[in-house]
């Protein structure tokens, strides 16, 4: 076993030299190790204590040092050093729930890739915002809230203190969740509909302001929404296209045939406008432009189009397109997704066709919209499969990077399953296809988690992987309650995390070039390389790695996530 003073060594003549390194390998270690471990389902306490948290944004928590306590020696000695002392405190708090909930919540997180803005916001503040408006009230029947309001169907939207208010919680996300009658993926899925009236593009912003607030109380830095299911451009899907299904073959005659239509430029002007009210929005009521602005104004966002799986063949198809289009005028736009229970039939017949689409769409756009792919791919559990359908035959995380041109995929469950496994991460890793880990959901809906999520097999493969949220809200957690997860449940230390979160930005779709020419091993550009007395992250920054900063926004924000780690680090001990 190699010690840290020695790993240390080869740290600092790789950051300083460029000479080769392991820096990653304690992450990839971690990871590997796991796989052969028994693991444990999460403390029920310390999730209870995630829950909890989560539901409160302290503005004296978003509160982060800007500067870390001064070190004597070199900074690379210093920065190791702290570095271990982290390592070492993770350690020896990881068995006890509220001061790994601290210790989580404070560490530096990233970026949140995958997360239906939707599903991210509490049932308790969608009710607050439906009391605060007027005008809602829930059914009594379904617990949907409503604006349809009458005597003896309906019922007020409830105070904390009312005893349907906890009815509601429940309907509206797994909290108290107990499969029967319903499974867990049945529950999940019907809760969006329960608070649909809610989550719609009237309160698009007030829901990004909340899910920022919550990302800069928990130290994370960059978040990018699923945020708009785009209804105009359906509509003029299903209007241009009259003949039925479409093929592979009516990709150029549908494509052309809605560019041409005249209504047709309403549909991605519906995406930019949806993108510019939200994000104005939000900024205005965290008042990021006054003279006190919120200190969730420092969370980056980008955004996603979503297209519903299950809707036709021209619905979708003019979805995509829209999408596309509007990221030639957009660059907040960054990518689109297909959403919806992966193992419905909805979703299952028509997906070969869909990777067809954003394949023809990705080489139609190459060079002309700056949209990118990331794919809901692999939610499946063989337990869960209707009659008829073999993971091992659909394949569908393979045909999302082959086919689709996937640079990301959510989930990823089923790898292992699909023909080939091994192989397909091979050429994951290879391509350099990130997985978007979603470790509460996975075992929500379809019952995996511990040795038999593949987290551990993806670490030991070398595919980037990363911490996301998925809909916080529904399955009350939050950023620290997935890192919670990944320490008690996938047995992950801290340089494993740290490694999850460097890749999180890596691999997000913000625009420029990368503070680092490789993560593993670890070396960042020659502007910003480190030195006896500087290290990335570091204040004040040298000048010529400010120059490289100021013109690539990716790697201004990885600069902001060193600096979040070296104060941090500096803090532990």
């Amino acid at each position: 076993m190699m010690t840290r003073a020695a790993l240390g060594a080869l740290f600092c003549a790789l950051l300083v030299a460029g000479c080769g390194s392991e820096d990653a390998k304690p992450a990839d270690t971690a990871g590997a190790d796991t796989a052969g471990q028994d693991t444990v389902a999460p403390d029920d306490g310390a999730q209870d204590l995630a829950e909890q948290d989560a539901t409160e944004t302290d503005a004296d928590d978003a509160q982060i040092v800007d500067a870390a306590p001064a070190c004597v020696g070199s900074a690379i000695a210093c920065a190791l050093g702290d570095e271990g002392r982290a390592s070492d405190q993770l350690e020896a708090v990881k068995d006890d729930p509220e001061a790994l909930q601290a210790f989580l919540k404070a560490m530096p997180k990233g970026g949140d890739l995958h997360m239906h803005l939707s599903g991210a916001v509490y049932a308790e503040t969608y009710m607050e915002w439906a009391r605060n408006e007027g005008g809602y009230c829930i059914e009594n029947g379904t617990l949907a809230v409503t604006t349809s309001c009458s005597s003896g169907s309906t019922s007020p939207v409830p105070t904390p203190s009312d005893a349907l208010f906890q009815k509601v919680v429940r309907a509206w996300s797994m909290q108290d969740f107990v499969p029967g009658s319903e499974t867990g993926e049945d529950h999940f899925f019907a809760t969006f509909g329960k608070f649909g009236a809610m989550s719609g593009a009237a309160h698009h912003a007030q829901c990004l302001a909340d899910v920022m607030q919550r990302a800069d109380s928990e130290n994370m830095l960059y978040v990018e929404p699923m945020l708009i299911s785009n209804w105009v451009a359906s509509d003029e899907g299903s209007k241009v296209w009259t003949g039925g299904s479409v093929d592979e073959k009516d990709f150029p005659v549908l494509h052309a045939a809605l560019l041409a239509d005249a209504a047709w430029p309403a549909s991605p002007k519906a995406i930019v406008d949806d993108i510019e009210k939200t994000e104005s929005g939000a900024r205005q009521i965290l008042g990021c432009d006054g003279p006190t602005p919120a200190s969730a104004c420092r969370v980056g966002s980008r955004y996603m189009v979503y297209i519903s799986r299950s809707a036709s063949g021209p619905k979708v198809f003019a979805q995509m397109v829209a999408a596309f289009e509007a990221a030639i005028v957009e660059p907040r736009l960054v990518a689109v997704n297909l959403v919806g229970p992966e193992d419905s039939l909805g979703a299952l017949k028509p997906y070969d066709r869909q990777m067809q689409m954003l394949g023809y769409l990705h080489d139609a756009y190459a060079g002309k919209s700056t949209l990118r792919i990331s794919l809901h791919a692999g939610e499946l559990a063989l337990s869960y499969m209707p009659s008829g359908y073999v993971i091992e035959e659909i394949n569908h995380i393979r045909k999302a990077v082959q086919v689709a041109k996937a640079e990301r995929i959510g989930h990823g469950l089923d790898v292992l399953t699909e023909t080939d496994g091994l192989d397909l991460m091979t050429e994951m890793r290879n391509l350099g296809v990130m997985v978007e880990i979603n470790l509460s959901s996975n075992v929500q809906i379809l019952e995996i988690s511990g040795t038999n999520h593949p987290l551990a097999t993806y670490l030991q493969q070398g595919v980037p992987v990363a911490l996301s949220t998925d809909d916080q809200g529904v399955s009350r957690s939050s950023p620290m309650g997935e890192h919670m997860r990944a320490v008690q449940d996938q047995k992950l230390d801290y340089l494993a995390l740290k490694k999850l979160a460097r890749t999180s930005l890596e691999k997000s779709f913000l625009p420029g070039a990368s503070l680092w020419t490789s993560l593993s091993p670890l070396q960042p550009v020659p502007e910003c390389a480190a030195s006896e007395s500087h290290y990335p992250g570091d204040t004040p920054v040298p000048a010529d790695c400010q120059k490289w900063l100021d013109g690539n926004a990716k790697a201004k924000m990885q600069w902001e996530l060193e600096h979040r780690f070296r104060v941090f680090e500096a803090a532990q001990g």
